[in-house]
C-alpha cells in the first residue's frame, strides 16, 4: 500500500523504463565502438571532472545533465543515446593493490587520503585525521562530527550509453595492467521522459481545471449582471461566489472583525519576513556549495546570529494562536456552554485552514514535479513522493507522529503542531471560564509542566540552543523528530499566549491607555539599556 510506504525519491520516476533499456550485448558493442570513435566525445564532455576546492568541501560536480540526455546519434547500425548517472566516491578509501606493487609483500594494503597521498597501514594519518586537522584552525571542527567527516564523499555525474549500467562501463574501461581501483557507489540514473503520470496528477489537474472553469463562468455571470444588464438588484451570491470581480472588491474593502487586534499585524509581518530570510539561508546551507566550509564557519560568527535564531521566531506564531484561542471567546460564555459548542470550536479551525493546505499538497504532489528538471531533481522528487504517499497525514495533522522526516509540504510541520495545540487547548480553556483563581492556577501549572518537559528533552538529548551546530551532524534528524517538530516542546509559548489572551479577554471591553509619565519612563529605560545600565521602571498602565 503506497500510503504506508516509506518515501524514496526515485519512486517519482519510471523504474520499468530504466530496466527495459538495459542490454548487456548491445552495451558491449557500443562501448567497443566508442573506444575507437569520436562519437565518445559528447559522453566525455558531459561527464563530471574532478572538482576544484575539495578541501573547502566542494564535493559535487554534476557535469552537463542536459547535454548528456540530448545525445542521440545513429552510428553504423547502432543508436547511441545518453543516460545520466551518479557515482559516489568516499573520501576514505581502503584499497588492495596487486602483488607487483606491494614491495615484496610488505605493504599489501594502502589507505588513500582525500588529497591523493597513499599511506601504509602502519601510518597514523588518515583521511579523517587530515580533514579534522584542516578543520581545526578554521573553528568549525566542533560543528562537523566524526560521522559527518567519515561520510564525506565526491558526488559526480557521469554520462554513459543508454543501454549500459555503471558497473559494465567501469569494467570495460579498466586498463589491462592491474592498478589500484577506486571504490565507488553506483547512484541512480536519469533518462528523457522518465517522469510518469500518476493518480495524483489526474486528481490535481481535474480539481484545478474545475476551479478554473467555475471561476471563469462565475466572473462572466457577474460582469454580465453588473455592466450589461445593470440591474439594481444584486446578482445571485451563489453564482458570484467565485467571481474574480466580486472577490477582488471584497479583498480591497476588508473590514476587520469587532474584536480584532491590529497591533499583532506588525508582529506577524516582522516574524514572517524573519522566517523567510532564515529559510533562504538554511536551504543554501543544505544545498551543494563550492565553499561549504566557509559557510559553516560563517555560522559561528556574531553576524550570523540573526539567522541562527530565526527558527525561534516560530514561537511567536504559537503564542499568537494561544492568545486568540481565548481572546475571541464570547464575553459571558460559561464552561458548560463552551463544552456544548466545542464541535464548532474544532470544525472552525480545521476547515478554515484546510482549503489552502489542500492546494499546497496538490501543487507539491503533482505540478511542482513538472515545472522543471535537473541533475539534482531528486530533492524535488522526494518532496513529491512524500505528498503522494502521505498526504493524508498532513490533512489529518499527524505527520509529526507518523514518519516525521517524510513530511508532505515540509513547512506544514508548523501547522500540524499549531493545530494539535489548538485541539488540546479546551482542556485548559474550560477552567479559564470558571473563577480567576482556578484559571491562574491551571495556567501556572500548565506553564511549569511545559517548561519542565522542555528542559527534560534538552538535558536528556543534550541539544544545543540553536540549530547551527547540528546541520552537518548525524544528530540533525534526531533533533528535528524529537525536539523541533515535537508538540510537547512547543507548548510553552502557546501557554504564554493563553495567559496573555486571558488577560486581554478579561479587559476586552476596557481600553488600555499609557500616560505621558509612563511613556517618558519607557524611553528613559530604553536609553539606559542601550548604555548598559540596569533600568528600573514601575508599572504605569491603567485601565479605563
Amino acid at each position: 500500500m503506497a500510503f504506508l510506504r516509506a518515501a524514496h525519491p526515485w519512486d517519482g520516476y519510471d523504474q520499468k523504463l530504466y530496466e527495459s533499456v538495459l542490454d548487456y550485448r548491445e552495451c558491449e558493442k557500443q562501448l567497443k565502438l566508442l573506444s575507437n570513435s569520436t562519437a565518445v566525445l559528447p559522453f566525455i564532455d558531459a561527464t563530471a571532472k574532478l572538482p576544484s576546492g575539495i578541501l573547502s568541501l566542494n564535493v559535487n560536480d554534476y557535469g552537463d545533465y542536459y547535454q548528456c540526455l540530448q545525445i542521440d546519434n545513429q552510428v553504423e547500425d547502432m543508436h547511441l543515446e545518453g543516460k545520466y548517472c551518479f557515482i559516489v566516491v568516499p573520501f576514505s578509501q581502503n584499497i588492495s593493490v596487486p602483488g607487483w606493487m606491494s614491495m615484496g609483500g610488505k605493504m599489501s594494503k594502502f589507505t588513500f587520503s582525500a588529497v591523493g597521498r597513499s599511506l601504509s597501514e602502519s601510518a597514523t594519518a588518515s583521511t579523517d585525521e587530515f580533514l579534522k586537522s584542516y578543520l581545526a584552525p578554521r573553528n568549525v571542527q566542533k560543528f562537523t562530527s566524526n560521522a559527518t567527516i567519515s561520510r564525506a564523499a565526491l558526488r559526480l555525474g557521469v554520462c554513459i550509453p543508454k543501454v549500459c549500467n555503471i558497473d559494465q562501463v567501469n569494467d570495460f574501461i579498466t586498463p589491462p595492467i592491474p592498478i589500484p581501483k577506486v571504490e565507488y557507489l553506483s547512484g541512480p540514473c536519469r533518462l528523457p521522459g522518465d517522469k510518469m503520470y500518476t493518480i495524483a496528477d489526474y486528481v490535481t489537474f481535474g480539481i484545478f481545471g474545475t476551479i478554473l472553469l467555475l471561476t471563469i463562468l462565475s466572473t462572466c455571470y457577474d460582469l454580465f449582471q453588473v455592466f450589461i444588464r445593470r440591474k439594481s438588484k444584486a446578482p445571485n451570491r451563489l453564482f458570484t461566489m467565485m467571481s474574480i470581480y466580486t472577490n477582488t472588491k471584497r479583498l480591497l474593502k476588508f473590514l476587520p472583525p469587532k474584536y480584532s487586534m491590529d497591533c499583532v499585524d506588525g508582529i506577524r509581518a516582522i516574524s514572517m519576513i524573519w522566517v523567510m530570510c532564515g529559510h533562504a539561508y538554511v536551504f543554501e546551507l543544505l544545498s551543494p556549495a563550492h565553499n561549504l566550509l566557509d559557510m559553516i564557519e560563517w555560522t559561528t560568527h556574531l553576524t550570523s546570529t540573526w539567522i541562527n535564531t530565526a527558527p525561534m521566531v516560530v514561537d511567536t506564531f504559537f503564542m499568537l494562536t494561544g492568545l486568540f484561542c481565548v481572546y475571541t471567546l464570547p464575553n459571558r460564555i460559561t464552561a458548560k456552554r463552551f463544552l456544548k459548542s466545542i464541535h464548532i470550536f474544532y470544525l472552525y479551525r480545521y476547515f478554515r485552514t484546510l482549503p489552502v493546505l489542500v492546494v499546497a499538497i496538490l501543487i507539491q504532489a503533482s505540478i511542482i514535479h513538472w515545472i522543471a528538471d535537473g541533475p539534482d531533481w531528486d530533492r524535488i522528487s522526494y518532496a513529491v513522493v512524500c505528498c503522494r504517499n502521505r498526504w493524508w497525514a498532513t490533512v489529518l495533522h499527524v505527520q509529526n507522529i507518523i514518519e516525521p522526516t517524510a513530511v508532505c509540504v515540509f513547512q506544514s510541520w508548523y501547522l500540524t503542531v499549531d493545530t494539535q495545540l489548538y485541539f488540546l487547548s479546551p482542556f485548559i480553556i474550560v477552567f479559564l471560564l470558571m473563577s480567576k483563581a482556578i484559571a491562574w492556577f491551571v495556567l501556572g501549572v500548565s506553564f511549569v509542566i511545559s517548561i519542565v518537559t522542555l528542559a527534560y528533552y534538552v538535558y536528556y538529548y543534550k541539544y544545543p540552543s540553536v540549530l547551527n551546530g547540528l546541520w552537518y551532524s548525524q544528530q540533525f534528524f534526531e533533533y528535528y523528530v524529537n525536539f523541533y517538530a515535537n508538540t510537547a516542546t512547543r507548548a510553552s509559548p502557546f501557554i504564554v499566549g493563553l495567559m496573555v489572551g486571558y488577560i486581554l479577554w478579561l479587559n476586552r471591553e476596557k481600553g488600555l491607555f499609557l500616560s505621558k509619565v509612563c511613556i517618558t519612563l519607557q524611553q528613559r529605560a530604553a536609553r539606559e539599556t542601550l548604555m548598559g545600565e540596569c533600568p528600573s521602571m514601575p508599572g504605569c498602565g491603567r485601565l479605563s
